[in-house]
């Protein structure tokens, strides 16, 4: 049937004659599949056409995305370079503050004397973040690494630093606490440190403390902060109490009416201890008062500050 042909007839309008028209039989064929060919490689061509296009859309807005994503960052970093500019300013006022208060304290520079202590970087490397941008992101990363890594180690000395000095500064007032710097009662002197003469011999002798007048019942009160060390009597000083301040202070009360507390008591400053009295040798009611330093009798008027 392929080798036959086909014929058309036409009918022109208005006109009775028919026109004939003969075509190979494989013609009709042979268009339907060029036809067919340009349909699906249009159709093609069109699809591919829209893939690419998704494609490209698709491109872009992941661009846009990513650009956005990068302002981001530099805003970040911008704001990190800005936060570790202001650390490195709060760590040198930290350094000042540290040096100052280790000379008040008579104390060396410990950390420069370790060799931990930091030093800062230049003014366009510091204080200026935002000029190192320009060299590139990335180098900025790497030396806010550096700055933070160094920032931290410093950090860390510093709190030793910090820890040294809080030790000294409660040494320091652990010793004030117990440094008898206030009278034990308010009264005037009558016999002061040092040679005189002996109210009853009239010979020359070093008395080892001073005598306070007040009444008799007249209550005592701890200068310092200390331990009980002893409770005793003697013919010359009477009932005796010693109470020892550490650092190798020790106070010592004599002529009393009573003593209230015990040996092996703490005690704090301003305390009531003891009343005065007239106990042993003596010509009135007094208190004898001495402090005495590494057993050595001082003169007490050398701390006595104050009568509060």
């Amino acid at each position: 049937m392929l080798g036959k042909k086909v014929t058309i007839l036409l009918l022109p309008q208005g006109s009775r004659r028919i026109k004939r028209l003969s075509i190979p039989s494989k013609l009709p064929f042979f268009f339907t599949i060029i036809g067919l060919s340009l349909f699906l490689g249009l159709l093609a061509f069109a699809m591919h056409t829209y893939w690419q296009n998704s494609q490209l859309k698709s491109q872009a807005s992941e661009l846009k995305r990513l650009r956005k994503k990068a302002v981001q960052q530099n805003v970040q970093i911008y704001a990190f370079a800005d936060k570790i500019r202001l650390l490195e300013e709060e760590m040198s006022k930290l350094r000042h503050f540290d040096q100052k208060l280790r000379a008040m304290t008579n104390k060396g520079p410990l950390l420069q004397k370790a060799g931990m202590l930091g030093t800062g970087g230049s003014e366009s490397e510091v204080s200026g973040p935002k000029n190192r941008l320009q060299s590139g992101s990335e180098d900025l990363i790497r030396q806010m690494h550096r700055d933070v890594e160094r920032l931290l180690a410093e950090a860390s000395v510093h709190e030793l630093s910090q820890q040294e000095l809080g030790k000294i500064f409660e040494d320091s007032k652990s010793i004030m606490a117990s440094t008898p710097t206030v009278w034990p009662i308010s009264g005037n002197i009558t016999s002061g440190f040092g040679y005189r003469s002996s109210p009853f011999t009239g010979r020359a002798e070093f008395h080892r403390g001073i005598d306070i007048v007040a009444p008799v019942g007249t209550p005592i009160k701890v200068p310092a902060e200390g331990l009980v060390l002893s409770t005793e009597w003697s013919s010359g000083y009477g009932l005796i109490l010693s109470i020892n301040h550490g650092y190798g202070v020790v106070t010592r009360y004599a002529h009393l009416a009573q003593v209230e507390v015990e040996p092996g008591q703490r005690v704090r400053r301003g305390q009531r201890v003891a009343t005065v009295g007239r106990s042993g040798r003596t010509t009135g009611a007094h208190l004898h008062y001495e402090i005495i330093l590494n057993g050595i009798p001082i003169n007490p008027m050398r701390f006595l500050a104050s009568k509060d």
